[in-house]
C-alpha cells in the first residue's frame, strides 16, 4: 500500500506543476500537466494492485514526471497561475483522463474523488 500511497503522492506533484514548455496561459499549463498525469496512467494501467507493491526501486516514471513537474512549475509561476484556479482547471479535466486497467482505475478515481494534491 505504502506504494500506492507514493505513487498518489507523486501525482498530487501536479497541483503544484502550473506550467509547461510551450504554455502561454493557466489553461494551457493545465492541459500539458493532464499529459503528464495520463502519461503516467498509461505507465501502470496494466498493472495490478500486488505487481505495483512488489516493485522493488522507484519507477523511472516517477522521476521523469518529478522533472517535468520542475519545468511546469517554473512556468506557472511566470504566468502567474494561482493554486485554486490551477486546482479547479485540473478538476474540470479530470474527466478527460482514460484508464483500462485495475490499477489505473484506481488512480483515476483518486483523482476524481480527491483532486490533485488535495
Amino acid at each position: 500500500m505504502r506504494k500506492f500511497v507514493m505513487l498518489i503522492a507523486a501525482l498530487g506533484l501536479v497541483a503544484a506543476a502550473c506550467g509547461g514548455d510551450d504554455a502561454s496561459s493557466c489553461e494551457g499549463i493545465a492541459d500539458e500537466a493532464m499529459d503528464v498525469v495520463q502519461d503516467l496512467i498509461n505507465e501502470f494501467d496494466s498493472m495490478t494492485l500486488d505487481e505495483m507493491m512488489s516493485m522493488e526501486d522507484e519507477p523511472a516514471a516517477f522521476v521523469e514526471m518529478e522533472e517535468k513537474m520542475d519545468s511546469l512549475q517554473e512556468q506557472a509561476d511566470s504566468l502567474g497561475c494561482t493554486d485554486d484556479e490551477m486546482q479547479q482547471l485540473f478538476m474540470d479535466k479530470a474527466d478527460d483522463l482514460t484508464a483500462d486497467g485495475e490499477f489505473g482505475q484506481m488512480m483515476l478515481e483518486g483523482i476524481r474523488s480527491e483532486g490533485l494534491g488535495n
